[in-house]
């Protein structure tokens, strides 16, 4: 017997079975199954990018309108909505009606005047007995201050197996790096490749072999390599530019050189380490510890990257979940009771020394990332729009709130200006590291977030 096994962030995920969007024309039998593609037999888009464009510049894109059902859409009509930027230059498609292996086109110019600024819209076509396609548009006059990186997981919003995404942190067209790939849980990112774990299925009577996998892509989408198999129930990854670094719920710390190569087991004996965080010298890692009953049972650890003794830094903790580094200190969130404010923040010095509490009396924090000045972390809250990100001191002193009203914030990242973090209400937002206005990065789901290039 096998179970799936639980994505331990998603702490709502029973709420995210029911979010599953309908599929397009869902609901009206008659109803024609139209698709957008850049040419005859191309693949299908949901999005597409023009690109960074010279300011008062124009680039002209045509989008083919396709029709696979038995069905005739009915009379057509097209329409961009979204940034002026974008304009419907030739529309082919207005008043007709196409059947099965019949076509239209529409031709769509980009023209970013002004500011530079990241531009969107959507193009929907709309059939006279209810068939609707709609593509998203995006693109800038500016060139992209990096990305943010997410995985969509199997129960998304997609309805479908799990996606590793790419988003401009400005804002912009959603970019899919790999599609359909199971149950990909978390990621992390380096300057050239984004890298994953795959949980597959977790074995709960011993009577299969494990089916996890470790997987990298190129930043902007290619091949996937898989770098590791065989890999039972993978939870987390890190990575520092020589070696990938995951933990498996089985109770193993691993790595494996980036592009592949040999698995070398760093920890055996873990009772369930469910987050991994690295710097140059070691691997550290969060054991949540194996007795459910327990309030502290949970541990903090450290091993030489390469291998070597393994260290306790902290022991006794209540359900930690979430650990970051930042090259002289490891600092972690408790989850705390359920459904109680008990959740705490903390930091012990990397090598060993006494634990500070950073921050008490927190409502369920999930996911916690440092920077050089403060400890930044979500508290996923116990109510719809309860949840908060929020910032201390390193060393402690003042919480402070950065945003509130969140739906169930899960995922955490962090670059040298703002927070981002993804909510259960399938929006990935920001917020300045120093406050202020709550921005939507993207529309998804992010089990697992992270900044790249």
């Amino acid at each position: 017997m096998k179970r799936r096994r639980w994505v331990f962030g998603a702490v709502v995920v029973a709420g995210l079975l029911a979010f599953v969007a309908p599929a397009v024309g869902q609901g009206k039998a008659e109803s024609a199954s139209l698709g957008w593609s850049r040419s005859r037999g191309g693949a299908e888009l949901t999005s597409y990018d023009f690109g960074t464009v010279d300011g008062g510049a124009s680039v002209v894109k045509g989008f083919r309108l396709g029709n696979s059902s038995l069905t005739k859409s009915g009379k057509l009509a097209i329409s961009v909505t979204g940034s002026s930027r974008f304009s419907i230059t030739s529309d082919k498609c207005r008043m007709k009606s196409i059947g099965k292996k019949l076509w239209c086109w529409v031709g769509v110019a980009y023209r970013p005047v002004g500011a530079p600024a990241s531009d969107s819209a959507t193009l929907r076509a709309t059939g006279a007995h209810g068939a609707i396609r709609s593509l998203s548009l995006c693109g800038s006059n500016a060139e992209p201050a990096g990305h943010l990186y997410f995985i969509e997981p199997e129960y998304g919003r997609r309805g479908e197996p799990g996606w590793v995404d790419s988003v401009p942190r400005d804002g912009g067209c959603v970019t899919t790096l790999a599609p359909k790939e199971d149950t990909p849980v978390a990621l992390a990112v380096d300057s050239t490749h984004v890298y994953w774990v795959d949980v597959g299925v977790v074995d709960e009577f011993g009577d299969g072999e494990p089916d996890g996998a470790v997987k990298e892509v190129p930043l902007g989408g290619g091949p996937v390599t898989t770098l590791a198999t065989l890999q039972d129930a993978p939870e987390a990854v890190a990575v520092d530019g020589t070696n990938v670094y995951w933990v498996n719920l089985n109770g193993t710390v691993n790595e494996v050189p980036v592009g592949g190569g040999l698995v070398t087991t760093l920890a055996t004996g873990q009772a369930e380490p469910v987050s991994v965080a690295v710097d140059g010298t070691h691997v550290y890692w969060i054991d949540y510890g194996d007795d459910p009953l327990s309030e502290s049972d949970g541990t903090v650890n450290e091993v030489p990257v390469g291998g070597g003794p393994v260290t306790t830094l902290a022991a006794g903790q209540d359900r930690p979940v979430s650990v970051a580094v930042d090259g002289t200190h490891v600092y972690w969130v408790n989850l705390g009771k359920s459904l109680e404010s008990t959740g705490t923040v903390n930091e012990v010095p990397a090598g060993g020394g006494p634990v500070i509490t950073l921050a008490t009396g927190q409502d369920r924090p999930v996911s916690v990332a440092v920077d050089g000045t403060h400890v930044y972390w979500v508290n996923n809250g116990i109510d719809v729009q309860t949840g908060t990100v929020n910032k201390v001191p390193l060393g402690g002193g003042t919480v402070t709130t950065l945003a509130s009203g969140q739906d169930f914030p899960e995922a955490l990242a962090l670059d040298s200006t703002h927070v981002y973090w993804s909510t259960f209400d399938a929006r990935l937002n920001k917020v300045r590291l120093d406050g202020g206005q709550v921005t939507r990065v993207a529309y998804g789901l992010g089990v697992s977030l992270a900044v790249g290039p």
